[in-house]
């Protein structure tokens, strides 16, 4: 018994082939696009189950990035501040050192005092005021510019001048050591923070950021935080300022009376001290903060690159494989073009010889 087959038509055969060539051209295109980029072109699709963990990773990697950048700018910060209440120390230190060498009597070089205790003064003005971002660093949470009024310049809430002030209490003179007890017990007043009149305290008077703020507290990462805050109105800072506008405002050389001359320069050397001892502290306390900062950050960087790498395990290709694929792809091509060629070339009068 003789069957016939019916073979598929010419044109059935090259829409099957046109087909057959148009998805391997999308698979040469996505393996060309996979070797380009180095990673699969649907990274989803391509993982499966494991889609969810890289979900996973790359959310965790955006946060832990996030706070790498916000660490850094803390960091910053409070490196800026670091620095500052160091030179600040340094200013300090200079006039401390001159004035403790005249302590008692004069030295010969009391004369000298007053200039370096201005010169110091200006410097902790500036120092103190020193931004970062724009923002004022030793102001606190404050929305202003500054945190230490100009030592000159009036205060727009109140007119008035801490130099001003300064000079009013000195006035009185300081012939005698009660005098000079008097003129001290003015000054730790407004230094103090406990003068009757609030405009003449130092909070009324220098300080013009964020008053009665507590530090403040900062997250740093995995759940861990920091406090920081050093304020231009802190006790140390209100300690510096007494001494040297003490120093600043009088010729110490000028007061004749021993005692009075004593009474005075020991006073402003004791809250120089005090303070300067303080703003060490409040430095050291700072530094602190910025070593757990960058610990914090370098942990987390170290722990940035194991997920990127696992990422990478995940979605990036096999440049090997990619290449093998495509040249394996070009080759089969080549081969159905070349049998669609020879086909289309065939006639019934080519079969009839």
């Amino acid at each position: 018994m003789i069957g016939f087959t019916r073979a598929p038509s010419t044109l059935y055969s090259n829409l099957l082939r046109r087909n057959a060539n148009a998805e391997m051209q999308t698979q040469l295109a996505k393996a060309e696009q996979e070797l380009a980029s180095g990673v699969k072109s649907d990274i989803y699709k391509s993982l499966g189950p494991s889609a969810s963990e890289a979900l996973n990773l790359n959310a965790s990697l955006e946060r832990d990035e996030a706070q790498i950048a916000a660490n850094t700018l803390l960091g910053g910060r409070l490196d800026t501040m670091s620095g500052a209440l160091g030179s600040m120390g340094e200013a300090i230190q200079r006039t401390l050192d001159l004035s403790i060498a005249n302590a008692g009597t004069n030295g010969g070089t009391a004369a000298g005092i007053q200039t370096e205790a201005q010169a110091s003064l200006d410097s902790l003005l500036s120092m103190a005021n020193i931004n970062y971002g724009g923002i004022p660093l030793f102001a606190g949470p404050s929305d202003g510019t500054s945190a230490i009024q100009d030592y000159d310049s009036a205060r727009a809430d109140t007119g008035l001048t801490p130099k001003a002030v300064i000079d009013g209490i000195l006035a009185g003179g300081l012939d005698t050591a009660a005098d000079a007890e008097a003129r001290i017990a003015e000054l730790d007043a407004i230094f103090d923070n406990t003068a009757a009149d609030p405009d003449q305290t130092f909070d009324g008077l220098f300080f013009t950021g964020a008053t009665g703020t507590a530090p403040m507290s900062v997250g740093i990462g995995d759940g861990i935080t920091v406090t920081y805050g050093v304020q231009a109105n802190d006790e140390a800072f209100r300690q510096v300022f007494q001494g040297l506008a003490m120093l600043a405002a009088t010729d110490v050389s000028k007061i004749d009376d021993p005692a009075a001359y004593e009474t005075w320069i020991s006073t402003a050397n004791d809250r120089l001290s005090a303070g300067l001892a303080g703003l060490l502290d409040s430095r050291m306390k700072l530094d602190t903060a910025s070593a757990r900062i960058d610990e914090a950050s370098t942990r987390m960087e170290d722990r940035a690159n194991l997920y990127k790498n696992r990422v990478a395990e995940m979605v990036e290709v096999d440049s090997y494989e990619a290449a093998t694929t495509i040249t394996t792809l070009e080759t089969q091509l080549q081969a159905s073009y070349a049998a669609t060629a020879r086909l289309s070339q065939l006639s019934f009068l080519n079969f009839m010889r």
